[in-house]
């Protein structure tokens, strides 16, 4: 065998071993994003339908349980709604009573043909942390004797606020995991057969047209993945390889120009309102985010703040908080009230809260006398701190794109927002959900409690607070990449110069 004949072959067993040294790790990667994805997703359906299911009518379930109840029939026919709005199957979606007697769980609202109402279910982690937390809660991957699944649970409320239930919602993850091994295989396919159709050439092209330019490619990406939009992929083959390497940079200057038009949507200079001072910084967890922070002056001395979260991250996400913040500001210019003005951005973005995304938002108005009027459309968290308490700024309705029919009976002004006085010292700080949802390497999440007992020091200003507040999120992750945008806002009322 010819020596030429060695190198070519030792080359290519390298290169071989190279291409799955490549896909292994994105295997793994793929599957846990996979995961990620699912549990956000579960996750978000359950809270999104929880808010859905009326408590009272749950607990007239559970008391009952009686199939035949009116009650279980009105809320069979909003859980096949959901159900169908969702593409879900009625075996991936049911309620849950605890029985207080026996302390096991209970299957309340089902919509198979053959209920089970009644029937006994061990209550199991996933259970026990939407219950004791009252936040809605995804399981990790489990296997039982019929696949891999991960569940979403969400506690179900009655009108005085106490949980009544839980909903649950599951997906097996066979299909994921086939997806991902499919593209896996065919990435494999792919990668093999070139190795073999470069091969012909010998030794030396191989190396010169493929290796290198696999390498700086596979370079790009990696840069393009860990957000450095400046790296410049440079390969001169005259072929695909080329022209791969010219759409990769192409790719990269345009998620750049789009981070940087978010980023010019973030305030660059707080508002100079006396009485007041303000902190805030939006850090996306990708190229691009869904959460909108604002803070701008209004007429009379006012000042409007804000913070949303539009379901999801990335590009899809910022296109529509783009297009939140163009309507909001426009419809400020007009003087409504936070209540209203929330119902009327509602209608204008009804169009873009399509396939099932929808925008939680608290938007406040701050006034020269201290007087703060919010609307929070189930955001959290929000909170007022005085005299060394925090009052979490409950919601006045569901997020943005779950619009719930009133029929002719349209809500009072009191009861879409709230005013608050607010005195020397006190502090308002909203977040969005990436800072109290970060986790650190035991999957143990940030907390409202931590982002409270910060937001209670005194000794600290609203830009230290800011600082303080993401120095212990970073510090919580431990070195993991954070999984949703970080956003937070602080406001704290000082004392007037005479």
């Amino acid at each position: 065998m010819r020596l030429s004949t060695k190198l070519l072959l030792i080359s290519e067993l390298v290169l071989l071993l190279l291409v799955f040294g490549m896909i292994l790790p994105i295997r793994v990667q793929m599957r846990n994003q996979a995961i990620a994805d699912i549990q956000h997703e579960l996750r978000s359906v359950a809270a999104t339908a929880a808010l859905q299911l009326p408590g009272d009518l749950h607990a007239d379930v559970a008391e009952s349980q009686d199939h035949e109840s009116r009650a279980f029939r009105v809320l069979r026919e909003k859980l096949l709604a959901v159900a169908m709005a969702n593409g879900y199957s009625a075996d991936n979606i049911y309620t849950f009573f605890l029985d207080d007697k026996t302390g096991v769980l209970r299957y309340g609202v089902m919509l198979q043909e053959e209920t089970f109402i009644g029937h006994h279910e061990p209550i199991l982690e996933h259970h026990a942390m939407a219950s004791s937390t009252g936040d809605p809660y995804a399981s990790e991957l489990f296997e039982d004797a019929h696949g891999e699944w991960i569940v979403g649970v969400a506690p179900i409320r009655d009108s005085h606020g106490k949980v009544v239930g839980l909903l649950e919602v599951n997906q097996p993850a066979t299909a994921y995991f086939d997806r991902v091994d499919r593209a896996i295989v065919t990435t494999t396919i792919a990668a093999v057969g070139g190795l073999i159709f470069a091969s012909i050439g010998g030794y030396f092209v191989l190396r010169a047209l493929v290796i290198r330019p696999v390498k700086s490619i596979h370079e790009g990406m990696i840069a393009l993945g860990n957000q450095d939009f400046t790296h410049k992929t440079v390969v001169k083959t005259g072929d695909e390889f080329e022209q791969l390497a010219h759409a990769l940079n192409d790719m990269a200057g345009q998620l750049n120009i789009a981070r940087k038009i978010q980023e010019g949507f973030v305030p660059q200079e707080p508002p100079r309102a006396p009485g007041y001072h303000f902190a805030y910084r939006s850090d996306p967890c990708d190229a691009t985010g869904g959460d909108y922070i604002d803070a701008f002056d209004l007429p009379d001395g006012q000042v409007a703040i804000l913070v949303a979260d539009v379901t999801g991250h990335g590009i899809g996400p910022s296109l529509i908080m783009a297009s939140c913040r163009s309507a909001l500001r426009a419809l400020a210019e007009t003087g409504l009230q936070p209540g209203p003005l929330l119902d009327k951005l509602e209608q204008q973005l009804v169009d873009d809260l399509a396939l099932g995304r929808f925008i939680t938002m608290i938007y406040g108005v701050l006034s020269p006398d201290g007087r703060f009027t919010y609307a929070n459309a189930g955001h959290a968290p929000a909170m007022v701190v005085s005299d060394g308490k925090v009052v979490r700024l409950q919601s006045h309705r569901p997020p943005l794109g779950i619009v719930l029919d009133y029929g002719d009976r349209k809500p009072a002004l009191d009861d879409t927002q709230t005013t608050l006085h607010l005195n020397d010292g006190d502090r308002v700080v909203f977040t969005s959900d990436g800072v109290n949802e970060s986790q650190d390497t035991r999957d143990e999440q940030f907390g409202l409690d931590r982002i409270e007992d910060t937001a209670k020091r005194s000794d600290l200003d609203a830009v230290a607070f800011v600082e303080l507040l993401n120095d212990q999120v970073t510090l919580h992750r431990a070195g993991q990449p954070a999984i949703d945008d970080v956003t937070m806002l602080c406001v704290d009322r000082v004392p007037q110069p005479a």
